[in-house]
């Protein structure tokens, strides 16, 4: 009896929660410093249509302010609200799946969340593509998107029938190509060393892949061992041994001892990455992750400190050292493989350099429609959106 009547009370105390927010036209509408955002989602209120579909939705507003300051940004000049497969795309890539209550967050973790984008000329990631979220030491709470860009959740936690408003002082940017990315974090000759082992665009443009690219000063200190590498399939053995394919692992998926299957699995007997924790770093096998979590358009990247070697994978780090020994020859080379690089009057060389928060978004290829998969309004996705919305959204 008393267990019936403690389930009883939890479901009025469930019911009267709901009951007590409002629907989320009515929970913007309050919100003074949201006027430009509440204005897009009554513009483009068919987005709302996929909210019904899941266990409760976070959204991340961007503030009034943050709006304001496109100018100062990498969206300056390619940002236009009227533009509808866009503003639909951004709209998307600001709604997690889920309902995340920061209050509950660790300090700490970094959290992988999925959002609604997944149009397949804005990303190649299947399950919707992925925003960084960081609960930080002094509660703030801080989220990453393309190129590293970040953003600080200014309010939190405010609920609206069906999940969460989180405003946040800048705009989420869907993740860049592989491209840029490696462009951005100084990770080129790596990119180089893919098209010589005539791995891309194959890698760019596969679904849901983990990245483990070495620095740029880590390629050039074997770039002679590995430009002598003539026999492409052999180079791509060793260039392939850093993709992780069909897995996006963030650092904080990569659990001490597991071993994660590469691209070059079953090219001449290749093993498979071993990921090893000492203290609080991590490596892949005797590689450590120098900065882990970049976000590319179909996957994640880390960042490592020396070149793989699939005929190496028994070596491991020595925690007493402060850099690990490569696990090739050292033999320096300025900018191995830079002849590799396409030759267009946009693709990146030895003398390029790009800034990891500036340019803008170079989205995944694609080969479907021109409005990037977004579905057109129609009347019953009016009708349809509007109960979701509720009656705020008339005013």
């Amino acid at each position: 009896m008393l267990q019936l009547i403690t389930w009883a009370l939890a479901v009025l105390a469930t019911t009267a929660l709901a009951a007590s927010a409002d629907d989320l036209g009515s929970v913007l509408q309050k919100q003074h410093n949201l006027t430009t955002f509440y204005d897009l989602i009554k513009n483009n209120s068919e987005v709302l249509l996929q909210l019904p579909s899941y266990d409760g939705v976070t959204i991340c507003a961007p503030s009034d302010k943050a709006f304001e300051n496109i100018p100062y940004t990498s969206l300056n000049g390619v940002w236009d609200p009227e533009d509808k497969a866009k503003t639909t795309a951004f709209l998307q890539y600001h709604i997690l799946k889920g309902n995340v209550n920061i209050g509950n967050l660790e300090t700490g973790p970094t959290y992988l969340e999925s959002t609604l984008l997944t149009a397949s000329n804005y990303t190649n990631v299947t399950n919707g593509q992925h925003v960084l979220l960081n609960k930080q030491p002094g509660n703030a709470v801080v989220l990453t998107s393309s190129l590293g860009t970040r953003c600080t959740v200014l309010e939190r936690d405010i609920p609206f029938q069906g999940g969460q408003i989180q405003i946040i002082d800048n705009l989420l940017i869907p993740p860049a190509s592989l491209r840029l990315t490696t462009q951005a974090f100084q990770a080129q000759s790596f990119l180089a060393s893919l098209y010589a082992a005539g791995l891309m665009p194959d890698v760019d443009t596969q679904h849901n892949v983990t990245i483990f690219a070495p620095r740029d000063a880590a390629m050039e200190l074997v770039g002679g061992s590995l430009e002598k590498i003539k026999d492409k399939t052999a180079l791509a053995r060793v260039i392939g041994y850093h993709v992780v394919p069909g897995q996006i692992l963030a650092s904080a998926n990569l659990a001490n001892g597991s071993i994660l299957t590469t691209l070059s699995y079953g090219n001449n007997s290749s093993p498979g990455l071993t990921v090893r924790q000492e203290g609080n770093n991590k490596f892949v096998n005797s590689a450590q992750i120098v900065q882990p979590d970049i976000l590319i358009a179909n996957g994640i990247l880390h960042l490592i400190s020396d070149v793989l070697n699939p005929d190496a994978p028994s070596v491991v780090p020595n925690a007493t050292l402060a850099t690990q020994p490569p696990v090739f020859p050292v033999s320096v080379a300025s900018h191995p493989f830079s002849s590799a690089l396409p030759c267009t009057t946009d693709c990146p060389t030895s003398t390029e350099s790009v800034s990891a928060t500036a340019t803008t978004t170079d989205v995944a290829r694609s080969k479907t429609s021109h409005n990037g998969g977004i579905p057109g309004p129609t009347a019953h996705a009016a009708m349809a959106a509007l109960g979701v919305l509720g009656a705020g959204m008339l005013l």
